[in-house]
């Protein structure tokens, strides 16, 4: 199956927009910042012909979080249905993205993960030059997936850049149909440094084969990469480049994606490295439900400043 519901469009393949600044490694460990995960998994399983295997994706990163010492872990899904708390409308996945961003400061990392459909629609705003906005697949609140239940490109740009505070970087790992440009990083003028790798061009479907090419590939990769650098932090490009080949390997239906904008991904670690010793610890994460780590309360009646009600998990809290 693929993770789209629409048809069409096209991108490159590596894309980027560097700002003035260091040409040396940029480490990320040891400066005192903090990673605040925010996963999205939707399997449509209450839409015939639009089903996915995305709650297997939400695993895979939480362990990937977790072996990096993660503790701020958010997921949204679907799995309680139609008509449930927290139900993934588009204003309930901006919420968590708002709720999420503002307990981010200066020096941390917001990392956004979606599994689930993109799409490609008809750009109504004549922005872009391909005459098309790519989408996250949002369902209504019948959980139906129509046009305008979905969350374009221009207001995920504008949401994230508003609700992120100033001195956060962003990462953003798209796991969707039509996906290359999804965070409009070639047209929106960021105010924040931002790194996105997607599961495809904004032309092409993006395969499930149960779970996502580009979850798949990037589990590999650190599982690679932590067993050739040990300690060592490695950098954003060297994890994309890897993904890729691990992704090549898979299919040859789609071509991973990468776009940034702010320092060249070749001198800025990745933010969720961890050594290879973390591996010995997996019995315990399998034992872990990642559904614990949705929201409790109707996140859409919090207000901003209600933080007391996120319960951190993750690292050592999940222990059982």
């Amino acid at each position: 199956s693929h993770r789209d519901i629409l048809k069409p469009h096209a991108m490159g393949v590596f894309c980027g927009k560097s700002l003035c600044g260091p040409r040396e490694f940029i480490p990320y460990k040891g400066t005192g910042g903090e990673v605040k995960l925010l996963m999205f998994a939707l399997n449509y399983q209450y839409v015939p012909g639009a089903e996915l295997t995305c709650y297997k994706d939400a695993r895979v990163m939480y362990r990937i979080a977790d072996r990096a010492g993660v503790t701020d872990i958010t997921l949204n899904s679907d799995r309680l249905g139609i008509g449930s708390r927290n139900f993934p409308t588009r204003s309930v996945v901006l919420r968590h993205l708002e709720l999420v961003a503002r307990r981010c400061q200066p020096g941390d990392w917001f990392v956004w993960f979606w599994a689930g459909h993109g799409v490609n629609v008809p750009d109504r705003r004549g922005a872009g030059d391909s005459g098309f906005d790519q989408a996250f697949v949002t369902p209504d609140e019948n959980g139906r997936l129509t046009e305008p239940a979905v969350l374009l490109d221009d207001e995920f740009a504008d949401a994230l850049d508003r609700f992120v505070p100033e001195g956060v970087r962003i990462l953003c790992i798209c796991d969707c149909c039509h996906s290359g440009t999804i965070c409009d990083i070639d047209s929106h003028r960021y105010s924040h440094e931002i790194y996105q790798i997607s599961a495809s061009q904004d032309n092409e479907e993006a395969e499930d084969i149960g779970g996502g090419v580009l979850t798949k590939a990037l589990k590999r990769s650190l599982r690679r990469l932590s067993a050739k650098y040990g300690a060592k932090e490695f950098s954003i490009s060297e994890v994309f480049a890897s993904c890729k080949h691990h992704a090549e390997r898979m299919t040859n239906e789609q071509q991973l994606s990468f776009q940034w904008s702010g320092t060249d991904p070749d001198f800025v670690a990745w933010p969720l490295a961890y050594p290879w010793t973390q591996y010995a610890r997996e019995a315990r994460r399998r034992r872990v439900n990642v559904f614990d780590f949705e929201e409790e309360r109707d996140v859409e009646s919090r207000s901003s400043s209600d933080d007391d009600g996120h319960r951190q998990k993750g690292a050592d809290t999940s222990k059982k």
